[in-house]
């Protein structure tokens, strides 16, 4: 243990040690103190939790890593949670290990330690997370900045693109020279460093500092020299191929300043975008391009930004761009459509700001805003009404806040309940609520008349409640001045009472509960339910009722019932009933005594006509059923017929969710209970058998039908008749379980035997044999004598194991020991 501690500890010191280094070798990204965990996305979550898995870091290595690069205690705990919010929401198949380190296959383990061994712990996880970080001053984004760090978003030069005219031609520019007509020639020509094309049989052509259409006109004024018929029978045209490309230096508060490599069509925003845009203390309103050490442009990206203008230039080889430092730089949050840091230049007012945050929300409060200023080296705040605002000077340092409305409502009423427009309406000076119901389309015929109420907001926000009758209002005797957020409230007579409802069990299609309707019959609800069954009794039903508590006296009385035929067919007709039904009675539709279904049994063996056979007779017995299969055949062996009969405790199949009837439920019940009181049981062992068999006598069946051998077949009874049999098989306690071939009159002893006799723990006095009809006899004894079962043809030898012994413990032999002294002083007292 001491060794494997040094081990840990020693790991744990390098551990930090290449950490530490990895922070100093990431200058981009050197600490993560700026990280406001509230402002990432998830999608910037997921994304760190995706590296943290592929990279094998336990949850220790990345805090400790995070505490190493600056992240405060508050973010890193923040963190924690969102990464955990993200994963119960997202990744609901991670798991971790009991090391606390995310759980990855065995191939991923094995790759995740080559990587370690190659890169030397360079992988830096929050390096998803820091993408945006540098646009952030303490949680609130700086306006512009976000469009050099979008990955989606990018500001390349296209190069599919038609020349524009005012191109300056340069050396490395491509020039494509086609003539067709009379004559036909292309040449594909780049200009030379000294600035020129060389045509064959023409000389060098200087187009260097020449425009694009300049540039076409002096090449193809050149060209008929050599072609004189460009102009009247051929045509000539001159176009740029492959550009070549510049080089411009970026410096100043950019975040990767240096040369960058640009297409001769690119312009500032490429430059600026391949150098990572302005860093947090970089201008986007002051950017300056210089050529040939002149200013030749200020670039203000606000006005490319909101307004679509500003000047763009092209860029050419060798200029200069430098971003400056802000100057003038204000928070404006709060309820406003883009909440942000903004960059203000000298002059520039409120009204400029809320151009470029884009203006208020929907809830924000517009009557004051508020600013916090610093004055004289102490922070101020200032209230500043939106009608002054609009030409407010601003200065630098200025934090504006815009509130957010209360969600408070004035002149505001509410109706609900059974009305025809339920809702929330103005409320008008003097109005009442006979005005309001009015307003509300009136109330619906279920409304309940006798009372109504209006739950009204007090001064101090406490609710009070008043009561009125719904006539006298709108009959004029009651009126009702309302007043600001009253809820007027009304019920339906339906919802004030226990719901009306009807149910119909038995013998019909769809039984079940169905809503009570005035004036339904018996046959109404029967109709309802789908018809009757082919099983119905249809003349008779019967209607359980309800006993109404304040019509009678009898307690003893619990529903009262009717009996009476219905309509067979369900039609409108004078056999109908005209019994009307009320709410809650119940009407079963009982089964008819003549109605069963077909009754299938199976013989199978050495019947003449084995098969499946339909019972004719409730009480049809085997006799029956093998004379209507021809009998048996002369191969059958007649003593080892066996009945299979399916278990009344078993359920046949899924879709039966009952058994037989509740008795057989309560019969398996309560043989399992007695199974685990009186049993070693399990809840594996508590199976009860699909199908059982049961031991006949099929000969003296066969001898005598009718007879109490003759038993009556039951649904799905099988009769399973073998062929003759000449083996006796032995398993249980003997050394060799096998097959032994029958010998007549020979006793059980001589076949255990043939098996290799008794092994050790045969309990030979519980040996039994169970019979090829599936009957079975055990062994008998008295005194010393035991009397062995016979054995016949097909019969199985079962010898019991006998019951483990368990040996006392100490704690035993010294209670027994205790015990036995006792009594034997107790003994010894009586005697003296």
């Amino acid at each position: 243990m001491r060794h494997l501690f040094r081990g840990v500890l020693l790991l744990f010191l390098v551990l930090c040690c290449q950490l530490h280094v990895v922070a100093q070798q990431t200058p981009s990204i050197q600490n993560i103190s700026s990280i406001n965990v509230d402002d990432l996305s998830d999608e910037q979550i997921q994304k760190f939790i995706d590296k943290v898995e592929s990279s094998g870091y336990s949850e220790d290595q990345l805090i400790l890593l995070a505490k190493s690069r600056g992240m405060s205690e508050l973010q890193i705990q923040k963190l924690r949670s969102r990464i955990a919010k993200v994963k119960s929401g997202s990744s609901s198949n991670s798991s971790t290990n009991g090391t606390g380190r995310l759980r990855k296959s065995p191939e991923e383990e094995q790759q995740t330690k080559e990587q370690s061994n190659q890169e030397d712990f360079a992988f830096d996880p929050f390096e998803d997370i820091l993408v945006d970080s540098s646009a952030y001053i303490d949680g609130l984004k700086i306006f512009g900045h976000q469009f050099f760090e979008n990955s989606s978003l990018t500001f390349e030069t296209g190069l599919n693109m038609p020349t524009p005219a005012n191109y300056v031609i340069g050396p490395g520019d491509e020039m494509i020279i086609d003539i067709w007509g009379a004559s036909e020639q292309t040449y594909q020509l780049v200009v030379s460093p000294e600035g020129a094309i060389r045509i064959p049989n023409l000389g060098p052509i200087y187009v260097s500092g020449l425009t694009a259409d300049a540039a076409k006109s002096k090449v193809i004024s050149r060209l008929k020299k050599i072609y004189s018929t460009i102009g009247r029978s051929s045509n000539a045209d001159v176009s740029l191929g492959q550009t070549r490309s510049i080089n411009v230096h970026v410096i100043g508060a950019v975040k990767k300043p240096g040369t960058f490599s640009l297409s001769s069509f690119g312009t500032a925003f490429n430059a600026l975008y391949s150098a990572g845009g302005p860093s947090v203390d970089g201008s986007l309103r002051k950017i300056e391009i210089y050529r040939s050490r002149e200013l030749v442009s200020t670039m203000d990206a606000y006005a490319f930004m909101i307004r679509g203008t500003g000047e763009n230039i092209t860029l050419q080889d060798q200029d200069v761009i430098i971003v400056r430092p802000y100057v003038n730089r204000v928070r404006f949050d709060g309820e406003v459509k883009n909440p942000a840091i903004y960059e203000m230049i000298d002059g520039e007012t409120f009204e400029d700001l809320m151009l470029y945050s884009g203006g208020f929300t929907n809830n924000a409060y517009q009557g004051i805003v508020n600013l916090r200023r610093v004055e004289n080296n102490f922070k101020t705040v200032r209230s500043i009404e939106i009608g002054e605002a609009s030409s407010f000077a601003i200065k630098n340092g200025d934090e504006f806040e815009v509130g957010k409305i209360k969600n408070e409502f004035v002149e505001r009423v509410t109706i609900e309940g059974p009305v025809m427009n339920p809702g929330e309406f103005q409320l008008k000076e003097g109005m009442t609520l006979l005005q309001l119901i009015k307003s509300a389309d009136g109330l619906r015929g279920d409304t309940f008349m006798d009372r109504g109420v209006i739950i009204r907001q007090n001064e101090d926000f406490s609710l009070s409640n008043i009561s009125f009758s719904p006539v006298k209002v709108l009959n004029g005797e009651e009126s009702i001045v309302l007043r600001s957020n009253d809820i007027v409230k009304f019920q339906s007579i339906y919802e004030l009472r226990e719901r009306y409802d009807l149910n119909i069990e038995g013998e019909v299609q769809r039984p079940g509960e169905f809503a009570y309707v005035s004036g339904m019959t018996v046959e109404d609800l029967i109709y309802l339910a789908g018809g009757f069954k082919e099983s119905a009794a249809k003349s008779f039903v019967e209607v359980a009722r309800r006993i109404n508590p304040d019509s009678t006296d009898d307690i003893n009385s619990s529903a009262e019932i009717f009996n009476f035929p219905i309509s067979e067919n369900l039609g409108i007709s004078e056999k109908a009933s005209r019994f009307k039904l009320e709410p809650f009675d119940l009407v079963v539709i009982r089964k008819s005594p003549f109605y069963s279904e077909q009754e299938t049994v199976e013989i199978e063996g050495e019947a003449h006509f084995p098969g499946m056979y339909v019972l004719d007779q409730k009480d049809e017995r085997i006799s029956s059923i093998l004379e209507r299969a021809g009998g048996v055949t002369k191969f059958a062996y007649v003593e080892g017929a066996t009945l299979i009969r399916q278990s009344e405790y078993y359920k046949r199949d899924e879709e039966d969710v009952g058994y037989a009837n509740d008795a057989v439920r309560i019969r398996k019940q309560d043989l399992t209970e007695i199974f685990k009181r009186d049993t070693i049981f399990s809840n594996e062992s508590a199976v009860f058998k699909q199908e059982e068999a049961i031991g006949i006598e099929l000969d003296k069946i066969l001898k005598n039908p009718g007879s109490p051998y003759d038993l009556i077949m039951r649904k799905g009874d099988i009769i399973s008749i073998p062929r003759q049999m000449q083996t006796v098989r032995v398993r249980g306690s003997v050394l060799y379980p096998s097959n032994v071939r029958y010998q007549d009159r020979e006793s059980l002893k001589s076949y255990v035997a043939a098996a290799g006799g008794f092994d050790q723990e045969a309990k030979k006095s519980k040996a039994y044999v169970i019979y090829a009809n599936g009957s079975a006899d055990q062994t008998s004894s008295f005194l010393w004598f035991k009397n062995y079962p016979k054995i016949e043809p097909g019969a199985e030898i079962v010898i019991p194991h006998k019951p483990e012994k368990q040996p006392m413990s100490a704690q035993a032999w010294v209670a027994l020991a205790s015990s036995v002294a006792t009594l034997a002083l107790v003994v010894t007292q009586i005697i003296n």
